[in-house]
């Protein structure tokens, strides 16, 4: 089996990759939040709209990572967001058409827009002004239809999966994760800083466990449909996760800041986002098995290497000036 990953030394990808080592693997990835350098297969270091696709050879899946990310991490994109979204998943669309291939497309959980149970067919709010994270999620929502009224020529099949806020080793904090941010403070004597109140919740989910329900959903006759994937147990204020940050770490203070301050004006804030996931149970089979304490624990065993050979993150810039060696991590 052949397999395109956009977006393969990213975050997810590089725990993706892991799985799929058995099968041959080609990867795009433009290396703007690549977290690991290089791989074992075949890298193409490049933008998805810089390169003919069809150069690339045929594929059995595509599964399409690539995409700005991150709260703080997608600003700097302004106006450009929707339109490179819309062209990459175009090309991809085209590729999986003649190749008759199965497209993952990896959404978001920000296409819903608005804080009630989040089901798969709940209704997805365009709501206040058009901020850049209005511009991300509306993006994403625009290449997920695409790709459903695309796939109806019968030409290719899809799965689009939604994940929620998810965490783990690797992931950076240039793009304003928080659990990242947290951990690298409480170890270099900084402040945790919390946005705002602290009262706004996520449900966070291990990047292990996405990774397993990817590849699940990948393999099943199920297709043509779409799947929120997340872990509605780890439900917790921002300021219970930095409680529990400062607790496992032994130091930390916490303090309450506007974002804005350290990101921009163009930074904004999200609704609370808690996961329905009775259909991937149900369907698939899928459920989140990794408790989330071992999962700050692996992330503040990853970033205590990192500390300890230099690293460091500005907490009240938003800036690292060690990105090379997040990438050999």
């Amino acid at each position: 089996m052949r397999i395109l990953i956009t977006g393969g030394l990213g975050f997810i990808g590089s725990h993706l990759i892991e799985r799929l080592s058995e099968y041959e693997l080609v990867i795009v990835d433009n290396k703007t939040t690549n977290v690991i350098d290089d791989a074992d297969c075949e890298v193409i270091v490049a933008s998805i709209e810089d390169i003919d696709l069809a150069e690339l050879g045929e594929f059995d899946v595509i599964y399409h990572l690539a995409s700005f990310v991150g709260p703080a991490g997608i600003l700097a994109h302004s106006g450009m967001i929707g339109p490179v979204m819309v062209e990459n998943t175009n090309k991809l669309i085209s590729l999986a058409a003649s190749n008759h291939a199965l497209l993952v497309d990896i959404s978001t959980s920000e296409i819903y827009g608005h804080t009630q149970a989040l089901y798969e067919d709940s209704p997805k709010v365009c709501s206040g002004a058009y901020e850049v994270r209005t511009e991300y999620s509306v993006g994403k929502l625009l290449s997920e239809i695409m790709v459903v009224n695309s796939a109806r020529a019968g030409k290719f099949q899809y799965q689009i999966i939604r994940p929620f806020n998810i965490a783990g080793p690797r992931q950076k904090p240039d793009g304003g994760f928080v659990l990242p941010r947290f951990v690298i403070a409480a170890l270099t004597g900084q402040s945790l800083t919390v946005f705002g109140d602290g009262t706004q919740r996520r449900a966070f989910t291990d990047v292990r466990d996405i990774c397993d329900a990817i590849m699940l959903i990948s393999k099943s006759s199920k297709t043509n449909t779409a799947w929120n994937i997340g872990n509605p147990a780890n439900e917790m204020a921002i300021n219970d996760l930095a409680n529990v940050v400062v607790e496992q770490v032994g130091a930390g203070k916490i303090v309450h800041v506007d974002p804005k301050d350290i990101y921009g004006d163009l930074f904004s804030e999200v609704p609370d986002k808690i996961p329905v996931i009775d259909k991937v149970k149900k369907e698939i089979g899928w459920k989140p098995t990794r408790l989330f304490m071992r999962t700050v624990s692996n992330v503040i065993d990853f970033y205590r290497l990192k500390v300890e050979c230099g690293y460091f993150f500005d907490m009240t810039t938003g800036g690292t000036n060690n990105d090379s060696e997040m990438a050999s991590g």
